[in-house]
């Protein structure tokens, strides 16, 4: 798997709320490693409110989306 880094702030909520949404995160990318193949680079996923309240298929759809934006986008350089 590539390198996944996940960022949740205490506004989400406390921390039963947040590791909640870290855990959904990580089940995604674990699940959709076939959509990750390939990919060179890192990933950061920051957390937002309704992360751990949203719908999986509805959660899914949105990191599938993101993670298919994400790989069409130019990269910077390599220095």
């Amino acid at each position: 798997m590539r390198r996944l880094g996940i960022t949740a702030t205490r506004k989400i909520g406390g921390a039963v709320v947040r590791n909640r949404a870290r855990r959904r995160i990580r089940e995604l990318a674990r699940s959709r490693e076939a959509l990750l193949e390939g990919w060179g680079g890192e990933i950061v996923v920051n957390v937002r409110r309704a992360c751990a309240e949203v719908a999986w298929n509805a959660l899914a759809e949105d990191f599938e989306r993101c993670v298919k934006r994400a790989r069409t986008a130019p990269r910077p350089p390599v220095s």
